[in-house]
């Protein structure tokens, strides 16, 4: 019998993350994406027709990230069109659901050559915009079975702090180390070849002569001291039985 096919990773890239109405704000999603996706391809030196397929993760699937997005960056990038490209949901594992995928058709022998990516535009797309028209995306019989505790993840979270004894100080303290890591990491070098610049674009959508290079949402300056004092959320109740959408409250 033939060995059985593996899928192994080629190469990684992702563009430096950008905070809610940061830097990245004024890049439309598909060009983002595409951005992303020209810089894998021209690195690897892969001939882009030789793609079997295109696989995207994307949670917000409305307007700007609408109607096929992971389609929509491949044609924006100028690639070729004969290439297929689809766009999938498993909310906040859509883009680990693409590679998955990809792997799964690689092994299956459908595909030889896939590209597996991702983009979410919080600044543009905000949390939950999907969620809108009629009377959203959970009817009567959804709510029936989860027996009307329909949650924000901010409430859950809540909830497990509460379960597992996890004070204030114990989340400022892991939030204090995870900057301070995040910030070493950077330094050393770590996100060098993964993490790739992308132009600062100004309000008319025009590129300027700056360019953001690392995350913008490491706080380097941060202490305990500030971390403490920040607001807390406060977390959504339980939805009882309604057919409302989720409430926009933004990450």
């Amino acid at each position: 019998m033939p060995a059985p096919r593996q899928a192994v990773i080629v190469d990684t890239c992702r563009t430096a993350f950008g905070k809610r109405g940061g830097a990245l704000a004024n890049w439309h999603p598909v060009d983002l994406l595409a951005h992303a996706i020209t810089h894998i391809v021209t690195r690897t030196g892969v001939d882009p027709e030789r793609i079997d397929d295109v696989i995207g993760g994307c949670v917000s699937q409305v307007g700007e990230q609408s109607t096929n997005v992971a389609r929509n960056a491949w044609v924006a990038a100028g690639l070729p069109q004969s290439v297929p490209a689809t766009t999938v949901d498993r909310q906040c594992g859509s883009s680990q659901q693409a590679v998955h995928f990809a792997a799964a058709g690689v092994v299956a022998g459908h595909y030889d050559l896939a590209i597996a990516c991702g983009v979410e535009s919080m600044s543009r797309v905000p949390l939950a915009s999907n969620a809108r028209g009629g009377t959203g995306p959970f009817p009567k019989s959804f709510l029936d079975v989860i027996e009307g505790r329909l949650w924000m993840q901010f409430r859950v979270a809540q909830l497990l702090a509460e379960q597992w004894k996890i004070s204030r100080q114990d989340m400022d303290e892991y939030a204090l180390e995870s900057h301070r890591r995040a910030a070493a990491a950077t330094d050393s070098g770590h996100f060098a070849k993964e993490a790739i610049a992308v132009p600062i674009r100004d309000d008319e959508g025009t590129f300027t002569d700056q360019v953001l290079s690392t995350d913008e949402g490491i706080r380097r300056d941060t202490t305990l001291e500030k971390l403490a004092s920040l607001p807390p959320r406060s977390p959504s109740s339980p939805t009882p039985r309604s057919t409302s959408p989720p409430g926009t409250r933004r990450r």
